[in-house]
């Protein structure tokens, strides 16, 4: 459980709702913690004002999806300065195929989250687009099999 400094039990319980399911009825949601319509709508309002909530999401199901293949990649670069890592950040950012980009410690600099429809389609990403790069170096891909587990919610106390 992770706790989130200023945020009372009661905030805490609206968010953990609102991650699970971000079309829940206001109703339900203060049913769920006991407080009228009004004053959930107030705390969700505050919780969206103090940018404890940055928007809502749909998440598909990507085995109902056919064609969709996730990937991996783990990024060394060539130049290791904080200028080529916001440049390669800012160049990834507008790559479809890139759902994640993190910058990681270790020997690799960024990890990245990749889909595309096929092998073919993510040879085609991974060779004129992040190899077109020309910071990039060594890099280390893990193609998918089967997901297991996906969460996106953190569980708050």
């Amino acid at each position: 459980m992770f706790k989130i400094q200023g945020l009372d039990s009661i905030n805490n319980e609206i968010l953990n709702a609102l991650q699970i399911n971000a079309e829940m009825p206001i109703k339900q949601i203060a049913h769920k913690i006991h407080k009228s319509e009004s004053a959930t709508h107030e705390r969700i309002k505050a919780l969206k004002k103090g940018g404890f909530i940055k928007g809502s999401v749909l998440l598909l199901d990507y085995t109902k999806l056919h064609k969709i293949e996730l990937a991996y990649v783990l990024v060394r670069l060539n130049d290791h300065t904080s200028l080529a890592a916001s440049n390669f950040s800012q160049k990834i950012n507008t790559f479809d195929e890139v759902l994640e980009c993190a910058q990681i410690a270790g020997y690799f600099d960024f990890h990245l989250k990749v889909a595309t429809t096929c092998s073919k389609a993510f040879y085609a990403f991974f060779e004129t687009k992040l190899q077109a790069i020309s910071i990039v170096g060594e890099t280390y891909t893990n193609y998918v099999l089967a997901e297991h587990k996906r969460e996106t919610a953190l569980k708050l106390s």
